[in-house]
């Protein structure tokens, strides 16, 4: 698939062969490094403000999401890096954000006071690290990152084995209650945006997050592999700190060797929403990611 990738004539957007020889180059060179485990390490700050049975509960915590993220989605070309801030709460991660910075960065509220199981068992670092599987698309395209990582947290939860139930019935969970706001003429980018901005954050993540239900749908049914493989081989070749949600599409096609992602990103800019998304989840086959 790599391979593949690396043999065509252009990245998304034309290129001479000067540079289209760096490119080339500039992958190998990440591809080494990645395989000799220069990004294998993880960074922890913010450990002064708790205990040291805490520090070693919340190490772990952060070492088994790190592991599960990475088997599923591969080793990104950057360090991970985190910041533990303490904060009381009914729930393990009551608070999480990462911030595009340089080097990028993923800080985590936590309230220590939880045992292991509810830190692992939880969603929140999960989403965060698969954030950075992909690289910043810039406002616009915030709905489209947010459903990107909303859908991967349960695919790295399932292949880890923590995830309860399928990702099936959790997909249904999630997005069953959202429909309502896709059953409308306006495109699904349009309303997503139009969440976002009226701070409706769940309907907007998991109404985005159909958008990679539909595509590893097809990769399944059209192309024998799935979004997560995809991803994975992403990173040896085209993970940056910054892109345009169309050349993360136009990298994706690459990879895969057909049109999937384009097409898609344009009818989900430009088609009604009514004709893409189910009226709910029991009268179609609408959600047969596994």
């Amino acid at each position: 698939m790599l391979g593949a990738f690396l043999s065509q004539p252009s990245f998304g957007a034309s290129s001479s062969p000067d540079t289209q020889a760096a490119r080339v180059e500039r992958v190998e060179s990440r591809i080494k490094r990645i395989n000799a485990g220069e990004f294998d390490q993880f960074e922890i700050h913010g450990f002064k403000r708790f205990s040291a049975p805490d520090k070693a509960k919340l190490t772990q915590w952060v070492k088994v999401g790190v592991n599960a993220t990475r088997d599923t989605l591969g080793v990104y070309p950057s360090r991970l890096i985190f910041h533990l801030v303490p904060k009381k709460s009914n729930q393990p991660v009551p608070w999480a954000y990462t911030r595009r910075d340089t080097p990028q960065r993923i800080y985590l509220h936590v309230d220590s006071r939880f045992q292991q199981d509810k830190f692992i068992n939880d969603w929140t670092i999960y989403h965060e690290i698969s954030h950075l599987a992909i690289p910043y698309l810039g406002s616009r395209y915030a709905w489209l990152a947010e459903g990107f990582a909303s859908f991967m947290q349960y695919q790295v939860m399932a292949k880890a084995g923590i995830l309860a139930g399928t990702t099936e019935q959790n997909y249904t969970k999630k997005i069953a209650p959202h429909l309502k706001w896709f059953n409308s003429d306006l495109p699904p980018a349009a309303i997503a945006r139009r969440l976002m901005s009226n701070k409706q954050y769940p309907a907007a993540y998991w109404g985005s997050a159909y958008f990679f239900i539909l595509a590893d749908n097809i990769l399944q049914e059209q192309h024998n592999t799935r979004l997560t493989t995809l991803i994975s081989q992403y990173q040896f070749c085209c993970n940056e700190p910054h892109a345009s949600a169309e050349q993360l599409m136009s990298d994706l096609d690459g990879l895969l060797g057909a049109s999937v992602f384009t097409p898609l990103l344009e009818s989900f800019e430009s088609s009604p929403a009514r004709q893409l998304y189910p009226e709910d989840f029991t009268k179609q086959d609408n959600l047969t990611t596994k």
